[in-house]
């Protein structure tokens, strides 16, 4: 595969590059990032000191600045570029290395594996004297307030006067000024109001309207042919660190190691002066915080990991959207969800979406349980935004804004569409019901999950409009997944997830008022619930009207798609570029048939069991050539529709658009942030697509539809709280329960097994 005319190198658990191209620079940032879900670190070059690059790109979660404008309830929010805590100054006989002239014999790489990202070059001074260079760096995942880098300087001709300052810089300002078109980057906002400089520790004040503070501080060690080095003090009004200095012969070398910690005013239950004071005065270890982060990263594989026996690159790079999505959970709290470009880019300022629930959450939800809890915590926990969102715009309930940052405020800018885009509202129903399904977790849903259910019944209720000519209600002024369509009446993918949401509220407190009566009474008293209200909820669920043709046998995007007028895709679409960043505006486009991404085809992946084989195999063939896939989200649902269907070669090529997006660029703005939503996708054409996965009322479907290219793939799944191998060759499928003791139904081919304590082999 190459990206810019540059080759990427696939190993089982490494990715690398081996050309410099100048001009794909900031693209491999983003696509090298690591993270442990507390930092994220693009791949950028820490010596880089005159570039836009010495920005650096280093991200916390739920860390926000103040924005440029007008929010839905004050001012907007951005994603905000923390200090460069990995600055390097390194001068060779008083010439600066800047990492990005004079270089030869580059490679870069990144080992999922131990999660680190590593950059080696050859340096040559003016007169032609030597050095190679290598750095690497890792986010912890052991102590996830740490961050290790090593930078090792080999002389390869004697070297005179070698100096390597070691920083921790707030002299940087955000990547990108706008998130959007033109692409960036381009020097964004600083938004530090103020700094205090000490000895190896430095703090700052945002400008959000919390003042929220940010500390860092380091601990640093140099050795020259393993014999330590001492180090100077070095401070200004916006940096501090230690600077070395020294000579070098040939083939001598020198090591920096330096260890970061960082706390905010954010961290729960954190005393951060007292923190950093505790770092300060307890020598740090690079070996052994790598050990231990390894070690802590090694245990993540373990359920995360998928085995593919094939002859293509594709076990390295499903490897790649799984060890991102665990470089991006933020399981040290509850407080802050998953932006759609992660913590690797401002694009979207870092703001949580639909994405989260439907495409991210999947994955935790299979492999990670008590992170999906989290993620879903951090719903309710700003539940209370979304009914004064439902409030102010004159309806009942709760409606969750469709672009939120961590208070969970609509961070749309006014006007832009997001009054029409609820379908996220029935998003987070579905996916709280999913958690229930696949984990009993009946203590999260009589304390959070029920409250937010009827919430959201309650505004969906409101949201309604019914037509006594027809006798059906309906949804009116809306928009799917498909943007293309602007706003529309009765999307059939948001009409359908607003009645899975209402219908809930009844199906789940009949099994909590089975299982748990006296916390279900007061649960039912808390929420000023009524009978009759829940009846309600069944009746405009019953009577929801959702678009379909019978003699197609076609569920409808909306009830105009068919009467708008064909559109010639490759005349609309003649590059990668979306169509409205080429060829036709915005409001033009209600009047063809076009989808921007997945919608109808979403929907027959989320209620697999729902829909027949044909009324699939219609959608796909309907849709599948009228779909633009003008959004990162698009690829996965048509790869998973298209393995249940049995079109084998059209899931795999979907498969390659998406597990492949960001390491091609195909959506040309990974320079703006890695695709977390895409990552989810590409796990989920392999676990429900290829390995045909699913689970329904208790049981573990099992419907493989293996590619060609894969002779077999081995994964791990948590259901009903316990974990299950599943290996799955051309043949046969071995499932085998790895803990607990409640026998688990698994069906194949319309079959039923029981999975008890010996491991089963099927035949299929």
């Amino acid at each position: 595969m190459s990206i810019g005319g540059s080759i990427m190198l696939y190993s089982d658990w490494t990715l690398s590059n081996n050309e410099y191209d100048p001009k794909e620079r900031q693209a491999r940032d983003a696509l090298f990032s690591t993270g442990n879900g507390y930092f994220g670190i693009r791949g950028f070059f820490e010596e880089d000191n005159e570039t836009i690059g010495a920005n650096g790109g280093i991200y916390m979660t739920g860390v926000f600045g103040m924005g440029s404008y007008d929010a839905w309830e004050g001012k907007s929010s951005e994603l905000c570029n923390l200090p460069n805590v990995l600055r390097v100054c390194i001068s060779c006989n008083d010439e600066d290395i800047d990492g990005f002239s004079s270089i030869s014999d580059f490679s870069q790489s990144l080992d999922m594996k131990k999660g680190v990202y590593a950059r080696r070059y050859l340096w040559k001074t003016s007169d032609g004297r030597r050095l190679e260079l290598c750095f690497e760096r890792f986010a912890s995942m052991h102590d996830i307030h740490r961050i290790g880098q090593r930078i090792t300087i080999k002389a390869l001709d004697k070297i005179d006067n070698l100096s390597v300052a070691a920083l921790l810089d707030s002299d940087v300002t955000n990547l990108n000024l706008a998130s959007g078109e033109p692409f960036p980057i381009q020097p964004g906002r600083n938004h530090f109001i103020s700094r205090n400089v000490r000895t190896n520790a430095l703090s700052v004040t945002l400008d959000d309207p919390d003042s929220t503070v940010l500390n860092f501080a380091q601990q640093t060690f140099a050795y020259l042919n393993g014999k330590a080095v001492t180090g100077r003090i070095t401070t200004n009004s916006k940096a501090c660190g230690t600077a070395y200095t020294c000579s070098l012969n040939k083939n001598e070398v020198f090591t920096l190691e330096k260890i970061i910690f960082a706390v905010t005013s954010l961290d729960e239950s954190l005393n951060p002066e007292q923190e950093i004071e505790d770092f300060l005065s307890k020598p740090a270890s690079y070996e052994q915080e790598l050990a231990r982060h390894c070690s802590a990263l090694s245990d993540k594989w373990r359920v995360a990991d998928i085995e593919i026996d094939t002859n293509t690159t594709d076990l390295t790079i499903v490897r790649y959207n799984i060890y991102q999505l665990l470089c991006v959970c933020p399981e040290h709290t509850d407080r802050f969800g998953i932006g759609a470009r992660g913590l690797t880019g401002e694009m979207y300022e870092g703001c949580v979406f639909w994405d989260n629930e439907i495409f991210v959450l999947p994955f935790f939800l299979y492999t990670n349980p008590s992170a999906a809890r989290k993620q879903l915590m951090f719903r309710y926990h700003t539940l209370d935004a979304a009914r004064r969102h439902a409030k102010n715009n004159w309806f009942e309930g709760a409606m969750y804004p469709w672009q939120v940052d961590r208070k969970g405020v609509e961070q749309t800018p006014v006007n832009c569409g997001a009054f029409y885009a609820i379908h996220i509202t029935g998003d987070i129903a579905f996916t709280i019901c999913r958690y229930w399904e696949l984990t009993q977790d009946d203590e999260f849903m009589l304390s959070y999950g029920a409250e937010i259910l009827y919430e959201t019944a309650r505004f969906w209720v409101s949201r309604c409009d019914y037509n006594s000519f027809d006798g059906k209600y309906h949804i009116l002024s809306v928009r799917g997944p498909n943007e293309y369509d602007v706003y529309v009446n009765d999307n059939a993918f948001t009409n359908m997830m607003a009645v899975y949401n209402l219908k809930s509220v009844n199906s789940v407190f009949k099994k909590l008022k089975d299982r748990h009566p006296d916390e279900f009474d007061k649960l039912f008293k808390r929420l000023g619930a009524s009978h009759e209200e829940i009846s309600k909820f069944c009746e405009v669920a019953d009577k929801l009207n959702i678009p379909y043709n019978a003699q197609m046998d076609l569920y409808l995007e909306d009830d105009t798609y068919l009467i708008r007028r064909k559109l010639d895709l490759k005349r609309a679409k003649p590059t990668k570029k979306r169509i409205i960043d080429s060829t036709l505006p915005y409001e033009a486009l209600p009047l063809y048939q076009v989808t921007k991404q997945a919608d109808t085809v979403l929907l027959c992946c989320l209620f697999p069991h729902l829909f027949t084989k044909r009324q699939k195999e219609n959608v796909y063939k309907f849709y599948e050539p009228r779909t633009a896939h003008d959004s990162s989200l698009s690829y996965s649902p048509h790869g998973i529709l298209a393995a249940d269907i049995g079109l084998h070669e059209e899931a795999y090529r979907y498969f390659k658009e998406s597990a492949y997006l960001d390491v091609n660029d195909l959506q040309l703005n990974t320079i703006n942030g890695l695709h977390f939503a895409n990552f989810g996708g590409t796990w989920q054409i392999v676990f429900h697509g290829f390995a045909g996965i699913s689970a329904s009322n208790g049981k573990l479907y099992i419907k493989p539809a293996l590619p060609t290219q894969w002779n077999r793939i081995s994964l791990h799944c948590l259901f009903l709280k316990q974990t299950v191998k599943i290996t799955i060759d051309k043949s046969s499928i071995a499932v085998k329960r790895l803990d607990g003791d409640t026998p688990l139904t698994v069906c194949v081919n319309n079959q039923d097994y029981l999975i008890d304590d010996k491991p089963l082999t099927i035949d299929y």
